[in-house]
């Protein structure tokens, strides 16, 4: 009796090993194939670029599932796949899938979603999603945005609607871009519509962190002409050259004034021409001198000034754009030098401190020696003159200056011998002075335009936003 009773205590003890070999986290560990009981796909008519839902229910009778790995099918190509990761032996998935419009897709293509269900001993089951249409999107139009700030709208083309092209453009030879269906309102990206890029060195739909991609027009001096092709994903550009009404950075030559970087380039300007404006001259950050130039477009300004030899000053880091003569004399002219002047522009004083030190967006000081000590004002009418210009300093809220005839201080206009209206900035019987007080206002800072009439020795201010 003691021999049968060890018997079947060993048998015991090795029924029990073998079944716990077969044992681990996951369970009983026996063989099975998992099973997809339903699937579908919604809707099954959709746009290449949106996203579709998948829904499943899968199930395993005798072990865990690890796995719903799926495949977008259409005309032989992948055009998207992944994994759905499962834990437990039954489960119903309920999945966002996007899928993205490839090259050369047709439209109104049939459509598959292949299913494969795997459990954790690697058994597995697959089924198709059938029945499904992918259609291409039709956009009104599409927003070309550079990385340089540049947008321009690509217009689709009556002979071929999957061709978008823009033209009577001023781009350097070479640029970055995106191609985006939608702006938000400060005409960044909206990346809830599509957005193509670069992916992999081809141009290709992107996601918010996408990288822009990359064009180049060899042997010309500047890109005119711009057409995608959202059928082949492929971007073709017409390159051209420079012209007598053109103005581009690679005409000007750099030039050092009071300590600023300066690009120069003297040359004829003419009355009411309009002249195109070629890559960072374009720059819609850029103010132009509103007495010289109307911007009408981001890449076009007219000239309204006297037909003549001017120098046209670019600051790269102030972005503004004026002019100057060798020595301005009235009655073309008359010149504001002093205190707490400076041409307009939209760039922080901390903005242009942090390139030239201690520098500010007001920048005159008495004298004439360089053009950044004084500014034009321009014969608008008989007697008339306009000048248009960022004051008092942000750092002070200080300016005092006065306008001269020539730069030898030629018949000086002295406050008292006006009347002022408008905004009442000026005080003083000599110079021009903003005070600063203890118990003056506070004067705005910006960008003020100042009407001296002669005539009737009258000034009128007012306040413009540029």
């Amino acid at each position: 009796m003691k021999l049968i009773h060890k018997i079947f205590i060993m048998a015991g003890i090795i029924s029990l090993l073998l079944i716990s070999c077969n044992d681990d986290e996951y369970g009983p560990r026996k063989e099975s194939v998992p099973v997809i009981e339903s699937s579908a796909i919604s809707p099954v008519s959709f746009t290449f670029g949106d996203s579709i839902t998948l829904t499943a229910k899968v199930s395993d009778p005798a072990t865990n599932l690890a796995l719903l790995v799926y495949e977008v099918v259409s005309e032989g190509r992948i055009i998207t796949s992944g994994e759905i990761p499962i834990n437990s032996s039954s489960y119903e998935v309920s999945y966002d899938i996007f899928v993205p419009l490839i090259d050369n897709q047709a439209d109104n293509s049939e459509v598959q979603v292949n299913l494969v269900a795997r459990n954790v001993l690697k058994g597995f089951t697959s089924t198709q999603v059938t029945g499904l249409t992918g259609n291409r999107p039709a956009y009104q139009r599409l927003y070309l945005v550079t990385d340089n700030g540049d947008i321009v709208i690509l217009e689709p083309q009556a002979v071929d609607r999957n061709k978008y092209k823009a033209g009577e453009l001023t781009f350097d030879t070479s640029c970055r871009f995106k191609i985006a269906e939608k702006l938000n309102p400060d005409n960044t990206i909206d990346y809830s519509g599509d957005v193509y890029g670069n992916v992999n060195g081809r141009i290709a739909s992107i996601s918010e962190n996408g990288e822009s991609a990359f064009v180049y027009a060899p042997s010309s001096e500047y890109i005119k002409e711009f057409s995608f092709d959202n059928y082949s994903f492929n971007v073709t550009v017409t390159g051209s050259n420079l012209g007598d009404s053109d103005l581009a950075l690679r005409l000007f030559n750099d030039q050092e004034i009071n300590g600023e970087s300066f690009r120069v380039l003297t040359r004829t300007l003419e009355n009411g021409k309009t002249y195109s404006l070629f890559g960072d001259l374009a720059d819609v950050r850029n103010i132009y001198n509103p007495d010289f130039f109307t911007r009408t477009a981001a890449n076009k300004a007219t000239f309204l000034g006297k037909t003549g030899e001017y120098s046209i000053y670019y600051n790269p880091v102030r972005k503004n754009i004026f002019v100057g003569v060798d020595n301005p004399f009235y009655p073309d002219y008359l010149l504001a030098c002093g205190w707490g002047l400076g041409y307009p522009t939209n760039v922080s004083s901390a903005q242009i401190a942090a390139v030239y030190n201690d520098h500010k967006r007001v920048h005159t000081d008495w004298g004439f020696d360089h053009v950044m000590k004084y500014v034009l004002l321009r014969q608008i009418a008989d007697g008339v003159y306009q000048g248009t210009f960022y004051t008092p300093g942000d750092h002070d809220h200080y300016a005092s200056f006065k306008p001269f005839e020539n730069t030898g201080w030629g018949n000086e206009k002295k406050a008292g011998s006006f009347t002022f209206t408008g905004e009442q900035i000026i005080t003083g019987d000599n110079d021009w002075t903003i005070s600063n007080g203890e118990n003056d206002p506070v004067i705005e800072s910006a960008n003020y335009r100042f009407t001296i009439n002669l005539n009737n020795n009258t000034v009128h201010i007012e306040k413009v936003i540029l």
